[in-house]
Formats: C-alpha cells, sequence, structure tokens
C-alpha cells in the first residue's frame, strides 16, 4: 500500500505531471519538472460553498507557478480541454523550458474542461518533454478522477521506474475516494513519489508545496562502493530489424541491479543508450528499433561500471505502409481507412491540412486497432491528407490526399410553440458522430445550446422549449466545430393554466384538485404556505397523473396556496388560495333506531382513516369509551349495531390526531 500523505497548505486540483520517455532536447538544467492538468469535463463539478473544482484549481495553480522556483525548467500539459469524447485530447501547453509565470497562469485559467480523463496516454506524453541531458524528474500528477481511456496508468509507471533516469511520479488526488486514490498509488509506488488526498483547495496547495520541498531536496547520493568485475555477457538478437518496431533480446549475462539492453548507433560511446530495458525483466526481452537506418549496435551494459559487457551488430531496414481512404469525404463524418504497414508500437493514422508539418495530427488513431479503421473528418473543406504516421519520430510513412466537401442540413418544428412544451422536430444531415438539434434565443452564437437531443437518436425527435417567450431559433449543430448547419426560426407563445379546488381541506387529509394547463414535461401541482417562494414545494402531484389529482393537506392548520408549477423554470403558472382546518362537520341519524338493531348514521367532516363516529351514553363524559364506534374512512351515510337497551345515546366524530370530539348529535334509540 502506497503512503498516503495529508497535505500541509492551499490549493487546487487536477494537474497531471509526467516525465519519462527518452527524447533529445536542448541542454537543461540538472532537475527538470512536467506537470500535467486535468481539464476534463467533471471539472465542473462543485465543491463545498457552491463552487466548482476548476475555479479552485485555477486559483491554486496561480499561486504555485508564482511560488515555485523559476530557476527549475517546466513543462505543463492538459487534456481534456478541447473536445468531448476524445481520448486524444492532449496538448502541450508550454514547452519545457524557464517559466514566466503571469504568461503560464494566464494560458491555465483560459482552459475549458469538457472531455475525458487519459491518464496513461498523457503520462507517455509528458516523458517525452523531459530532456535527455536532465538528470533528474518531478512528474506532479493532480487529478480529480481515474482513468476513462482505457489506459494502464499503471504500467505507465513501471516503464518510467525502468528508463535510467531518476524520475519520481507524485499524484494529487482531487475529491477522490480512498478507493479511488489507492487505485492511483501504484503510480508512485513504482517511482518512489509522493501520495496526496486532497478535498478542498488549501488541502491542494498544501501538497503541491509539499512536492515543491522533494524536488527541491533531492534523495542523496549513495556512498560509493569498490567497482564490482563483472562477469562476462552474451547476446543473440535478428541480424536485421525494420526500423521502429519492436524485436526480442536472448541474453545471458551478471543481471547486477539495474543492468540494462539498449541499442545504439555503430560506435556510439560506451555510455550512449536510447530504447533500453532491465536485465530484471529476464531473457527474452523487448526493444524498440530508433527509427533509423543503417548499422546500430544491440550492447549488455554492466550498471554499476558502465561497461559494455557484450553487443552484437545489426541493421536496421526501411519499412513502408499504404493507405486507402475515399477520395471525397463528407466534411465532419466518419470515414473507413484500410491501410498496411509496420504497426510500430504507437503507431498512429491521422487526418491533416495538404501542407501540414509531419508531426502535427488532428482525428487519429492507433494502428494497434487493426485495419480497417474509422477516423472523424475535420468540419471543413478543401484539401487534406490522410497520413500513417510512425510514432517514435514523427515520420509521415505513407500519405493519401483527399477532398473535404460541403454538407447540409435542414430542420422542420412547429412555428409558434407553447412555453415550455415538448414539440417535434423533422431533421436531415450529416448525423456526424455526436450531431445536435437545439432550441436556442434567436441570434445566441453559435456555441450556445440549451434543450437538445443528438441527431443519432433518429429523425423526428423531440426537445422541450425554454419556458420563456419570444424569438428563438431550432438550429441543427455539428458537435465537433459548434457550427450552426441549419437553423428556423420559432417563436414561443404565453401558457395560462386554471385550478378548482374541492373542499374543505382538513390538517392530514387529502383533497382533490382539478386542473387545466400546459402539461408540460414534469410540470406539477403543489400546496404551499401563502406567499412561499416559487420554488417552494410540499405535497405534489405531477400533472401528467390527469385530472382531477388528490393532495395530502399539510397537518398544519391555516392559510396555503394550491399551484401549478412549470419544472422547468419552476415558474408559477396559476395558484388558487386555500384554508386548511376542521371544516364543518354534523351528524344526523337517518330514520328510528331499535334497541340491538342498525343505525343509519350521515355525516360530514374531515373524513380521515383513523377518525372515529362513536355512540356513547347521552351523558357520558367526552373521554368515555365508546359503545360502538366505526372508522369515518368507511364513508357517509355508514351502518353500526345500536345499543342492546333502548335509551337516550349520542353520536360524536372524534379527530385521529388530537382526540378532540369535533362534532356530536343526540339520538333516542327505541
Amino acid at each position: 500500500m502506497a503512503r498516503l500523505n495529508q497535505p500541509r497548505s492551499l490549493l487546487p486540483a487536477t494537474l497531471l505531471p509526467a516525465a519519462l520517455l527518452l527524447v533529445s532536447a536542448p541542454a537543461m538544467a540538472e532537475r527538470v519538472g512536467v506537470l500535467v492538468l486535468d481539464a476534463s469535463g467533471s471539472m465542473w463539478n462543485r465543491m463545498d460553498g457552491d463552487i466548482t473544482r476548476i475555479e479552485v484549481a485555477r486559483d491554486v495553480i496561480d499561486e504555485y507557478l508564482h511560488d515555485r522556483d523559476p530557476q527549475l525548467p517546466l513543462s505543463v500539459l492538459a487534456y481534456g480541454h478541447n473536445r468531448r469524447g476524445d481520448c486524444g485530447d492532449i496538448e502541450v501547453i508550454a514547452s519545457m523550458a524557464l517559466q514566466d509565470a503571469d504568461t503560464l497562469a494566464a494560458q491555465v485559467r483560459a482552459l475549458n474542461p469538457q472531455g475525458m480523463t487519459p491518464i496513461a496516454e498523457s503520462l507517455l506524453l509528458a516523458a517525452e518533454q523531459i530532456p535527455r541531458t536532465a538528470e533528474a524528474a518531478d512528474i506532479i500528477l493532480v487529478t480529480d478522477g481515474l482513468e476513462t481511456c482505457e489506459g494502464n496508468p499503471c504500467a505507465v509507471a513501471a516503464r518510467l521506474a525502468e528508463q535510467g533516469l531518476a524520475i519520481r511520479a507524485h499524484v494529487v488526488g482531487f475529491g477522490l475516494s480512498d478507493d479511488e486514490i489507492q487505485q492511483l498509488s501504484c503510480v508512485t509506488e513504482q517511482t518512489g513519489g509522493e501520495l496526496f488526498q486532497t478535498h478542498s483547495g488549501a488541502e491542494l496547495a498544501g501538497a503541491l508545496s509539499r512536492v515543491e520541498e522533494v524536488a527541491a531536496d533531492p534523495e542523496p547520493e549513495p556512498e560509493p562502493e569498490p567497482e564490482p568485475q563483472p562477469a562476462e555477457a552474451t547476446l543473440n538478437v535478428p541480424a536485421e530489424i525494420p526500423a521502429g518496431s519492436e524485436f526480442e533480446v536472448s541474453w545471458e549475462g551478471p543481471d547486477d541491479t539495474r543492468d540494462y539492453i539498449t541499442i545504439v548507433p555503430a560506435g556510439a560511446p560506451e555510455d550512449a543508450y536510447e530504447s533500453y530495458q532491465r536485465t530484471g525483466r529476464g531473457s527474452p526481452l523487448s526493444l524498440t528499433a530508433p527509427d533509423a537506418l543503417g548499422e546500430h549496435e544491440v550492447r549488455y551494459i554492466h550498471n554499476d561500471t558502465k561497461r559494455v559487457l557484450a553487443s552484437q551488430t545489426v541493421t536496421l531496414t526501411p519499412i513502408s505502409a499504404a493507405l486507402q481512404a475515399p477520395e471525397e469525404i463528407p466534411a465532419g463524418s466518419e470515414f473507413t481507412i484500410e491501410w498496411e504497414g509496420p504497426d510500430n508500437p504507437r503507431d498512429y493514422i491521422t487526418i491533416v491540412p495538404a501542407d501540414a508539418p509531419e508531426d502535427a495530427y488532428e482525428s487519429y488513431q492507433r494502428t494497434s486497432r487493426g485495419s480497417p479503421l474509422s477516423l472523424t473528418a475535420p468540419d471543413a473543406l478543401g484539401s487534406y491528407e490522410v497520413r500513417y504516421v510512425v510514432q517514435q519520430s514523427k515520420r509521415v510513412l505513407a500519405s493519401q490526399p483527399v477532398t473535404l466537401t460541403p454538407v447540409s442540413a435542414h430542420v422542420k418544428a412547429p412555428e409558434e410553440i407553447p412555453a415550455g412544451s415538448e414539440f417535434e422536430v423533422d431533421w436531415e444531415g450529416p448525423d456526424n458522430p455526436r450531431d445536435y438539434i437545439t432550441i436556442v434565443p434567436a441570434g445566441a452564437p453559435e456555441d450556445v445550446y440549451e434543450s437538445y437531443q443528438r441527431t443519432s437518436r433518429g429523425s423526428p425527435l423531440s426537445l422541450t422549449a425554454p419556458d420563456a417567450l419570444g424569438n428563438y431559433e431550432v438550429r441543427y449543430v455539428v458537435q465537433q466545430s459548434r457550427r450552426v448547419l441549419a437553423s428556423q426560426p420559432v417563436t414561443l407563445t404565453p401558457v395560462t393554466a386554471s385550478l378548482m379546488v374541492s373542499g374543505p381541506i382538513v390538517p392530514g387529509g387529502e383533497f382533490e384538485v382539478e386542473w387545466q394547463g400546459p402539461d408540460n414535461p414534469r410540470d406539477y401541482i403543489t400546496i404551499v404556505p401563502a406567499g412561499a417562494p416559487e420554488d417552494a414545494y410540499e405535497s405534489y402531484q405531477r400533472t401528467n397523473r390527469g385530472s382531477p389529482l388528490t393532495l395530502a393537506a399539510p397537518e398544519a392548520p391555516g392559510d396555503y396556496e394550491v399551484r401549478y408549477v412549470i419544472q422547468q423554470s419552476r415558474r408559477v403558472l396559476a395558484s388558487e388560495p386555500v384554508s386548511v382546518g376542521a371544516g364543518e362537520v354534523s351528524l344526523n341519524v337517518e330514520g328510528s333506531a331499535e334497541a340491538g338493531g342498525v343505525v343509519n348514521v350521515a355525516w360530514q367532516g374531515p373524513g380521515r382513516y383513523e377518525d372515529f363516529i362513536q355512540i356513547v351514553a347521552a351523558d357520558a363524559p367526552d373521554d368515555a369509551e365508546a359503545i360502538r364506534e366505526a372508522r369515518a374512512s368507511q364513508g357517509s351515510p355508514l351502518q353500526m349495531f345500536a345499543p342492546a337497551s333502548a335509551g337516550e345515546y349520542e353520536l360524536r366524530y372524534r379527530a385521529s390526531d388530537s382526540g378532540e370530539i369535533l362534532g356530536r348529535q343526540q339520538f333516542q334509540v327505541k
């Protein structure tokens, strides 16, 4: 189990750290940092004090950037801030350099959370930001959620721990449960980093402050020991290896602590290394060849002495790829690509503008998903290219020109729509992934939406109009670019309602309400104290239950209102004042009562289930036990057995809640 630290000062959440593949970079300080910021959609969740996580995070990160050591090079990544549902939405916000705190804080504040949580992919990209010249790096991972893109952060952390560079990955969980934070503990356990669980801005700030202390106080180097005399080693690898591919190495050797196998250009210095694996992984093990050509060497390196114990020359051979995609693709649509190629680790297919640089990418899929695979075209027009890209070097191995063609749409809705009501929209359009139909105020910006439905639900589909009046638009929107592809003006018209309440209403009883109104989705009838705010409600029923409907009365007598409320806006469309009280109570014996016979009793009163109609002696005290009794819930008139003896008696209506006698009537039994 990883050690869980409690932070000691203030800060927000959602920054992820990274550092680890070994890539060439300009000269840099001995120790560097990589910060990865979670800008996924869950950052809009609210905390205590009704403030969102992203608002807290922006303030805390601003403080962190101004307080950290400005002489420590830093790279910052973010994910989930450009596109919903895209696991490839990861961006390097700041390349590795000495950072200006004000500039970087402004970039972080501009992030708009909306997407997924690709933690593993973000760690790998962050690792690529660490210069080969750096001697150590600290990764700070701040996240408010777990991996949502099928990646494996634990496996990535294991790779980081074996890279040969002193990397510590620290995890700062923001709002995570005990179980969730432990699921990320593998990252810190394998790299020697710190694990934090935070639930407030203060705790988040404290966690980042602690990471800075750790970065400023690296672990002391162990005292040098006498240089060991390593044993010999042997290697067995293929004579020819396709450029950029994975290959197996069988080896024998001392397997001393942190010994490793690497591949380097032929004749490289003894301390050179590129792709490598620790011998602790056993034999055979896998390496990734450079995306290069010509003579290279596979070497067994004794870590303690940095001696090459064995080497074997190999030749890196050319690789090729081929693509087949439609020549014309509707803008924003999904399309299929068939491909052939080396399928090296993390190679991908992407679509980019025809003149884009080799390292550019937009929508993409890893070749590991097989052939054919699907991409989503940009919502644009003109000349583009589908490319096969070697991940390791960003080299374009094959490309095919394609043309993005225009798309159109049409929407048809009623010209006038009652405010707050459901209405149908017929539509035609490209039905691109996650396109939607929405209704918004006339002239609203293109990225505005209110009630909406995905076009994947088919045509026609139903929307709920806002509870408002005036000019609106029904729009077909391309999800990818938020472009309005078609629109129709509509007018929202007034709605009315009316109520009629049957009385009297007794405390704790039930009463009926007849109503007329728009019956919008989830509208309801409720009873509340007179003058209560519009959004108040107590006993209620949805209008979709029809008219009349039954409400439960409050227990306390007094002045109340029965209201028709529009669920969407909580607007009171109609109200009717009512009084809750005992009401009139009366008792009457119908016909004559014979001793031992049947008494027919007509009555009026609250009629609650526990109320009683009782027969007692004419002069009996109020707390006397009844000779006969029946529940008022049996209705009126009701039948009771008459007392066995002739004489004067009294009918009583006794309340269930207080025991009070609400009405009485004397009668004679013959």
